[in-house]
C-alpha cells in the first residue's frame, strides 16, 4: 500500500518497510553522520521578554543550514532575519532571509550560510547577532526579537 502522510511543513522524507527488523530496536549500525550531526540551538525573543523564536544551525562543513521556528509575530506581515551589528540590534542590519508569517504569527525561516562562524565569534567588531525585524531587505524596521545570550 502506498499511501499520502501530511507532515508539515519542508518534510525530508518518510519510509516505513514492516518486519525490516525482526529482533531489537533496530538501532544497530546506526550512527551520528559527522559534522552534519553537529547543531547548536539559539533563541531570540523580544526585547526583555521571554524566548519565542527557536533557531538552529545544523553544521555542513564550512556553512550551516538555518532553520528557525519563529513564533511571536504580527500575523501575515513581511519580516526579515538579518545579522545586526550590537547585542540590543542596533547598528546595521545584514538581512539573510525574508519570510511572510502566517495567520498565527509564525513561521518556519530556512537559509544556508557560514552563520555559526558570526554569531558564536568573541572577536569585537567581527561578532554579528541574529535579529527578526519587520519589513523587507530594502526597508527593515527596528527588530523585533533579539537573540538571547
Amino acid at each position: 500500500m502506498i499511501a499520502t502522510v501530511p507532515l508539515g511543513q519542508a518534510p525530508q522524507g518518510v519510509a516505513y518497510v514492516p518486519g525490516a527488523v525482526s529482533t531489537g530496536e533496530g538501532l544497530d549500525n546506526l550512527q551520528p553522520s559527522g559534522a552534519a550531526a553537529l547543531s547548536i540551538q539559539l533563541k531570540l525573543s523580544p526585547p526583555g521578554g521571554k524566548a519565542t523564536t527557536q533557531v538552529t544551525l545544523f553544521d555542513q562543513s564550512l556553512v550551516q543550514v538555518l532553520q528557525a521556528a519563529v513564533t511571536g509575530l504580527q500575523p501575515k506581515q513581511p519580516y526579515v532575519l538579518a545579522l545586526a551589528t550590537q547585542p540590543d540590534g542596533g547598528g546595521k542590519l545584514e538581512p539573510i532571509a525574508n519570510f511572510m508569517t502566517n495567520p498565527a504569527g509564525a513561521a518556519i525561516v530556512n537559509t544556508v550560510g557560514p552563520i555559526r562562524q558570526v554569531v558564536e565569534v568573541s572577536t569585537p567588531g567581527t561578532r554579528r547577532y541574529l535579529v527578526i525585524a519587520p519589513g523587507s531587505p530594502q526597508q527593515l524596521g527596528q527588530p523585533v526579537q533579539l537573540q538571547m545570550p
